[in-house]
């Protein structure tokens, strides 16, 4: 026991030396690795802001150019109701196409990968931006409430309104007006019907007599003008995550 305690009391130093060193050691260890992985967090962090980026991109995009199918639609449906029963003695063609434009379906049906990613692996909480984390929690819930109540109304309203316009109209006929139309004229182009021996002729004159269609259009266009809204918040919200982000990125 002796000599070990002399060995100790002349070299205890030493020791202490070599313990440091080894603490220092493991201790850098630690840090650099800590440092490795906060670096590879960021890394990772930056790449789904710029993917997050991208998909607000295109939703702002596809939001804009569903709001145009509706501003026509509610501008066709305004002139619709602007021309009395007693006047539709003007060019036919005009109220094909005014009567087409009322038509489209504007539903929301983009999605945005890179959220969803975020939530199912949970890697939601490498976004260190406490505010862009709570915009991006809330943003799927308050698009799920936007396509629920648009889907809805679409069920409801263009069932019943293709429903009564077609006792009226000879709706083929519609769709051969629509040449200038981006939207649909790509899907219509090789479906030009000759309707001219079928046993079906458009009456407008009565159409627009038809109390019970006018509700339905009036209906309908109140729906489209309440989606152009709502739509138009969420392109508000989505700018405001855009402008999140971009800060992130710029730092």
């Amino acid at each position: 026991m002796k000599p070990i305690l002399s060995i100790l009391k002349e070299k205890w130093p030493e020791y202490i030396l070599e313990i440091l060193v080894i603490t220092i050691g493991i201790l850098g260890a630690f840090a650099l690795n800590n440092w490795n992985e906060l670096r590879n967090q960021k890394k990772e962090e930056r790449a789904i802001l710029q993917n997050l980026q991208s998909d607000l991109g295109n939703t702002i995009a596809e939001f804009e150019f569903l709001n145009n199918l509706r501003q026509n639609a509610i501008d066709a449906s305004i002139q619709i109701f602007e021309i009395s029963s007693d006047d539709v003695n003007g060019p036919k063609n005009k109220l094909d196409t005014l009567f087409a434009k009322t038509m489209v379906r504007p539903t929301y049906n983009g999605k945005m990968g890179t959220l969803e990613l975020l939530f199912s692996t949970g890697k939601i909480s490498l976004i260190q931006n406490e505010e862009l984390k709570t915009k991006l929690i809330n943003w799927p819930g308050m698009i799920e409430d936007f396509k629920e109540e648009e889907v809805y109304a679409n069920e409801i309203f263009m069932g019943i309104y293709i429903e009564e316009i077609s006792k009226y109209i000879v709706i083929p006929e519609l769709f051969n007006t629509l040449d200038n139309n981006s939207f649909i004229s790509d899907y219509t182009e090789n479906l030009k019907f000759n309707t001219e021996k079928l046993p079906m002729r458009t009456d407008y004159s009565q159409l627009l007599k038809n109390q019970e269609f006018l509700n339905h259009l009036a209906l309908r266009n109140t729906n489209f003008l309440v989606s152009y809204h709502e739509a138009i918040s969420l392109i508000d919200y989505a700018r405001q995550l855009e402008e999140l982000i971009e800060k992130e990125l710029r730092k």
